[in-house]
């Protein structure tokens, strides 16, 4: 078992390179959720092999969102900041990965767990009297998803 903070999203918004990645900085909550919708294909000439006359499926399309949060910091953090990420609201994509951390910051990465490409089509911030400020933002993953290996 692993805790929340050692599983991070690492992204890269500068030109859409997939060198240069960075934690989130004061990062609070993630959230990785692909989902397929599939198709009943049985048809007339499905063959029974199985003896249970059960159905057959077919995956007829993918798609996958990450959520994330963190406090704002908008100051100079070796993280992806408040501002980098609006920034990177914009048509271009960026790379991304979730990866399994630790050290210092938990940002030396362990494992790579996933990783693709997406856009970001959503950042919001709250701020309330009294409280730490916080921003949330959606990356919408397009193309295929490379689940990791090392």
């Amino acid at each position: 078992m692993d805790k929340g903070q050692h599983l991070r999203l690492l992204i890269n918004t500068v030109n859409g390179s997939a060198a240069g990645f960075s934690c989130i900085a004061m990062a609070t909550e993630l959230t990785f959720h692909l989902s397929a919708a599939s198709e009943n294909s049985t048809t007339k000439d499905t063959t029974d092999t199985s003896g249970g006359d059960w159905d057959e499926f077919d995956i007829t399309q993918r798609s996958g969102d990450i959520q994330f949060g963190a406090l704002v910091n908008v100051g100079t953090d070796t993280g992806k900041t408040f501002n980098n990420i609006l920034s990177g609201v914009s048509d271009a994509e960026i790379h991304w990965e979730v990866c399994a951390v630790s050290g210092a910051k938990n940002r030396v990465v362990s494992k790579t767990i996933a990783k693709g490409l997406g856009l970001i089509t959503n950042v919001s911030a709250t701020g309330q009297v009294g409280q730490l400020a916080t921003y949330s933002g959606t990356i919408q993953i397009v193309g295929p998803v490379t689940v990791g290996t090392d």
